[in-house]
């Protein structure tokens, strides 16, 4: 899976309608084959983020395993190599070669425990970030990008990006 461009993630802070529809049909198999339907009342600002999360994101439901949270999210890593197995005392997670253990609760804050933790791995080169409309969901949607991009979109669209992205946490769970 590859990463969004620079000019996708412009898109994404400040794309208009002709942009909106280039962006559909540049990735209209994937839309397609997901059966992707967009609800034409919704204002261009709204429809874009939704769009650009439907070819992007990472889903994550609450119920889902945490390993394979993990091989989610290490899919979207381009040149990095991620491996994970479970153990009696959580995730062992092999990434770029070097073993890393998430230990978990067995309980259902597993789920943030494991973002949590695969983030920490990544962190040097990568972060994560919540798709904010999807938070009072039972599906969370993530966005995971090189450290530089998001530095850049920070500086570029610091109001925006929160209203659209929240950092992963401490606090941060399924609601």
């Amino acid at each position: 899976m590859r990463m969004p461009s620079d000019s996708e993630l412009t898109f994404l802070f400040e794309g208009d309608e002709r942009q909106l529809q280039q962006f559909i049909e540049n990735h209209r198999e994937t839309l397609e084959r997901h059966r992707f339907v967009l609800a034409d009342e919704l204002a261009i600002e709204k429809q874009i983020p939704i769009v650009f999360a439907y070819v992007y994101s990472i889903i994550v439901d609450w119920g889902e395993f945490d390993e394979e949270i993990v091989r989610l999210f290490g899919e979207r890593l381009p040149d990095e190599s991620v491996e994970v197995t479970t153990t009696d005392k959580g995730l062992d997670v092999t990434y770029n070669g070097q073993l890393h253990s998430i230990e978990l609760t067995f309980s259902g804050k597993d789920r943030y425990i494991t973002i949590r933790g695969f983030q920490e791995l990544i962190r040097d080169k990568y972060e994560i970030r919540l798709f904010e409309a999807s938070y009072l969901s039972d599906t969370h949607e993530f966005l995971i990008l090189p450290k530089r991009q998001w530095e850049e979109l920070d500086a570029r669209y610091p109001a925006r990006k929160r209203e659209m992205f929240r950092v992963i946490d401490g606090d941060l769970d399924f609601p």
